[in-house]
């Protein structure tokens, strides 16, 4: 039974990073990151109240969920700040491997230092596949010379937004595999479209806002509409596979959505720097399938 498990929350892990990877493509694309991110997260909630609340009524929700859906919200809610942030000063495939790939560091070692988990030699070497294929997409000229100076990296802003991005992206999934003691999968996700919402609306309503948020409706309606479907989606297919395996494994493993998110920078939106991406590219696929042959 462990190991059907373990293949299914594999699958809803890789599904995941597909559908991530496509609102992210659809994110970069707007005009309006933060209106178009907003809109995203309504269409989201409005799709997702009806079974959170009965799911919510029916498992009953105590103090101790609130507290934790409440942070979940922050947490989301400041990632939505960052993300719009860094793809308004960055190219998707640079911006989208960094961000990502933050997670596959500082999680394993959050989670062995805060939920007791254990981590293999297998999956370690595969979570050091991940992270230096990474690395190497985000490279933006010969990959020996770029590796003798790792930190010039942090001297660009869209880089450093990326890096905090990154930082709440793992902040938000050791916090959530630890709310899902308390919540539902779907629940949770409802928590942090909250927070998307609520924290999102002064910048996105702000002076001339309105008008950003009716552009982005008007001229990018479907996108808005299919991304605020495959957005909760996607992550509700995270906590459920959250449910089932340790953060360690699932974490690192999502972040195949890299390929996805770099190809479509390079091949669709024009961005340079495939070769050094698609290098990248293939040790992320080597470290996942090392992951998931992992003990």
């Amino acid at each position: 039974m462990a190991a059907l498990m373990t293949g299914v929350a594999f699958a809803l892990v890789i599904g995941s990073a597909f559908f991530h990877a496509t609102w992210n493509f659809l994110l970069k694309s707007s005009d309006h990151k933060v209106a178009f991110l907003w809109l995203i997260g309504l269409v989201g909630f409005a799709a997702l109240i009806i079974p959170a609340v009965v799911v919510g009524v029916v498992q009953g929700i105590g103090t101790t969920g609130l507290a934790y859906g409440g942070v979940s919200s922050v947490l989301h809610g400041l990632y939505g700040i960052a993300l719009s942030r860094s793809y308004h000063l960055g190219d998707l495939s640079k911006v989208y491997p960094i961000a990502r790939g933050m997670g596959p560091v500082i999680v394993p070692l959050a989670a062995v230092a805060f939920l007791s988990e254990d981590i293999s030699i297998v999956a370690g070497v595969g979570i050091a596949l991940v992270v230096f294929g990474i690395y190497a997409i985000h490279l933006e000229s010969g990959l020996l010379s770029d590796m003798r100076s790792p930190l010039k990296l942090l001297t660009r802003p869209d880089t450093r937004i990326a890096f905090v991005t990154g930082l709440l992206i793992a902040t938000y999934s050791v916090w959530d595999k630890a709310a899902l003691d308390h919540l539902s999968p779907v629940t949770l996700n409802a928590f942090t479209l909250v927070g998307w919402g609520v924290i999102l609306a002064p910048l996105a309503l702000r002076s001339g806002g309105v008008n950003d948020v009716r552009h982005e409706w008007r001229t990018r309606g479907r996108s808005v509409v299919a991304a605020g479907i495959i957005a909760p989606l996607g992550y509700l297919m995270v906590l459920a596979a959250l449910t089932t395996s340790q953060i360690s494994y699932v974490a690192p493993a999502r972040e195949v959505g890299i390929v996805l998110g770099a190809a479509m920078g390079v091949m669709l939106l024009g961005e340079g720097f495939g070769a050094s991406r698609i290098a990248g590219a293939s040790f992320i696929v080597a470290g996942v399938m090392t992951l998931a042959l992992a003990p």
